[in-house]
């Protein structure tokens, strides 16, 4: 770090330079409360993306075994996230401001990040997946080819939902942010009441059996599974940009140095704030070093006890269920995909089973959809807020003025997307299972570059010891390996 004599400021990388400020104590006690939360979020959208859908599709295909690429994946995921934080509670700047700051600089940086953004998350494929709930609902029966077309709207109209909420903001969110704490507590209450019902525990034990099976794979031609193992490993825990998303949240937050920053407010009901395309750094002193590991232990318990744990849990239950109810190697129709459980429960509880199950499906998904609508815009405005001195100077320094045109803009994209998902009778279970494996790209690039960032800018103090060095490493080596095999699969090689 280059830090100027006369002037009280940092250099880290290309970008400007940051200012230095005294790091805020940590909270204790009741106002911990105030802090504690980020990872709610991050879990909600987890939950929905890999843990309903995807995972028991992968092991009702080819058996519990393959869950240990979800343990990996959870873990290293993890890590990755107290590393994102770690540069955020340093710096005040999300972990894309961070990235930017790289050689060759935010021109390079900004518009890689972009394209990524859009091709991994930015897809309504979680909103298609929960209107086969819907859909099914209303016509009592499984959805199926047939139903595309309806599929296809009442998917629409559900994907345009999330953006008129986060329009809204305010009073809007806060409440759905409370409504969001609830319903995920009522879903795995939920799920928890049903496994305790119906599944057997030898299959319980099955299962959890299954997450320490390191290194089974299914027989034959790996490539031919793919898809979903790949989706499994991109998936499982949280999708792509989790870890740069859940560092503007602790900024948001104001953990660390993000309380110097400002954070991203609502159009309606939200006062002008002003958000600082560069952050704030503090010298290391004792007194410092006290207040940081006081809040590298919040941020590690925000993390792992919530989005951990909560990860685990919420993959190991929809995936007993499922092993329980449905037959194994049966394929999995993707117009119906996202309800099967409730075809199980229908045989042995009726109605109550499959309704049951149908609203279990539809908020589990519908809240992945509300989740990663607002990560998308929200990183994109980061990306560009830091991207462009002229932006900042267009808008005036009001942030709100880039994120909610780019509301406007995702609006487009979705319908864009419904009418290609119309068209050509596109199957959710597929179109979802495509879109997490984009995570396996997605993963190793910001990774490496929060990694270069950390052990390379920040104080010796404060970095990540070798073995989370080396671990994320041979993490990303995963992401990479089934990216590649992804490729292969996509290109026909192999086949």
């Amino acid at each position: 770090m280059d830090e100027s004599k006369g002037n009280p400021q940092i250099l880290i990388g290309r970008g400007p330079p940051l200012k230095v400020a005294e790091l805020p104590e940590p909270p204790r006690g009741i106002d911990v409360i105030k802090v504690i939360g980020p990872s709610v979020i991050v879990l909600g959208m987890g939950i929905g993306a890999g843990e309903w859908l995807l995972a028991p599709a992968a092991t009702i295909k080819y058996g519990v075994s393959i869950l240990w690429i979800a343990t990996v994946a959870i873990l290293i995921q993890t890590l990755a996230f107290i590393e994102a934080v770690r540069y955020t509670m340093y710096t005040g700047e999300p972990l894309t401001s961070g990235i930017m700051r790289l050689w060759p600089g935010p021109l390079f940086w900004g518009p890689l990040l972009l394209l990524l953004l859009l091709l991994s998350l930015a897809w309504p494929v979680w909103a298609f997946n929960s209107a086969v709930a819907v859909v099914a609902a209303f016509l009592g029966r499984p959805t199926g080819p047939q139903d595309a077309g309806l599929l296809a709207l009442v998917g629409f109209i559900l994907a345009i939902t999330p953006l008129i909420i986060l329009a809204f903001g305010g009073i809007v969110v806060r409440i759905l942010q409370v409504a969001q704490w609830i319903m995920m507590v009522t879903v795995l209450l939920t799920l928890i009441i049903l496994v305790a019902l119906v599944v057997p525990l030898a299959k319980m034990v099955e299962v959890i059996r299954g997450f320490l099976s390191f290194g089974s794979l299914p027989q034959g031609n790996l490539l031919d599974a793919i898809l979903l193992l790949g989706a499994v490993a991109g998936y499982a825990g949280a999708g792509a940009f989790a870890n740069t998303v859940i560092s503007s949240y602790y900024r948001d937050k104001g953990f660390g140095m993000g309380r110097y920053s400002g954070a991203i407010t609502t159009i309606v009901g939200g006062a002008k704030l002003t958000l600082s395309p560069s952050g704030a750094v503090f010298q290391v002193n004792g007194s410092n070093l006290a207040k940081w590991r006081g809040w590298m232990r919040l941020a590690v318990m925000d993390i792992v006890l919530i989005f951990t744990l909560g990860s685990f849990l919420g993959i190991m239950l929809p995936v007993a269920l499922a092993v329980t109810l449905i037959p194994p190697g049966k394929e999995l129709g993707g117009f119906a995909a996202a309800i099967q459980l409730g075809v199980g429960l229908k045989e042995l509880m009726g109605s109550v089973g499959w309704f049951t199950a149908l609203i279990l499906a539809f908020w589990i998904l519908y809240s992945t959809q509300l989740g990663l609508t607002e990560l998308v815009v929200r990183t994109a405005t980061d990306i560009i807020w830091t991207m462009s001195s002229k932006v900042r100077e267009l808008t005036r320094g009001d942030v709100r003025l880039v994120y909610y045109p780019l509301l406007a803009l995702m609006t487009l994209w979705v319908g864009a997307s419904f009418i290609l998902f119309f068209v050509y009778k596109v199957n959710p279970l597929i179109a979802a299972a495509l879109v997490a494996n984009m995570s396996n790209i997605v993963y190793p690039v910001t990774v490496l570059a929060n990694l270069y960032l950390n052990n390379r800018y920040l104080p010796r103090e404060l970095r990540p010891s070798p073995l989370v060095t080396g671990t994320l490493i041979l993490g990303c080596i995963f992401w990479l390996t089934f990216f590649t095999l992804f490729l292969a699969r996509l290109l026909g090689v192999g086949g």
